[in-house]
């Protein structure tokens, strides 16, 4: 019996890092100098660190040849990645990513549920001016484009904030193939 009850406690405290921790205050208010949550720009890489690890973020680690911090967050549920992006040790904008999959249906059943989140609530945020289009058919966005395809983009008074599908290949360590994934990121850019 005891070893049941530890088991259930253990899974309980491994559930949250697993699926990227509770839910944490989101999208910051506008003509501020704040980005996302509390990360403001230029903030350096070791003030980047400790505002995340301070805000309960997860699974936070660096890589630092391509100069990012990175994360796993949740909202509304949903696992994504938050990557903060860093130029000269000062900190330049957040790409909040959703999981990546390559399945077919994982495109309707985990892409498009998560890029409805997050379109929902930067409408929310921002509100519903902007420009949009239809979450697309997987055909309709274009391979290994970094851009992807744009589906909303709010051009607010100190900040651009775009909602794409991203479709991209990736070698199979197995089969040596090359195999297409997909997702969706939201970029939050100050100006």
């Amino acid at each position: 019996m005891k070893a049941w009850f530890f088991l259930l406690c253990f899974l309980l405290e491994l559930t949250p890092l697993l699926w990227g921790g509770k839910d944490l205050p989101q999208f910051a208010k506008l003509d501020t100098d704040f980005i996302y949550f509390n990360l403001k720009k230029e903030d350096s890489r070791e003030v980047v660190m400790k505002k995340l690890r301070e805000g309960g973020f997860l699974q936070i680690y660096e890589e630092r040849d391509k100069e990012l911090v990175k994360c796993t967050l949740r909202l509304n549920n949903f696992r994504y990645s938050l990557a903060a992006k860093l130029k000269k040790d000062k900190l330049k904008f957040c790409l909040i990513e959703g999981q990546k999959g390559w399945q077919f249906s994982f495109y309707e059943d985990v892409v498009q549920p998560q890029w409805e989140n997050l379109r929902e609530m930067v409408i929310q945020k921002y509100g519903v001016n902007r420009e949009h289009r239809d979450f697309p058919n997987l055909n309709d966005v274009p391979l290994n484009d970094e851009g992807g395809y744009l589906t909303d983009t709010w051009d607010l008074s100190d900040r651009v904030v775009i909602l794409t599908i991203q479709l991209f290949e990736v070698k199979d360590c197995c089969t040596n193939q090359m195999v297409e994934y997909s997702c969706c990121t939201l970029l939050i850019q100050p100006k």
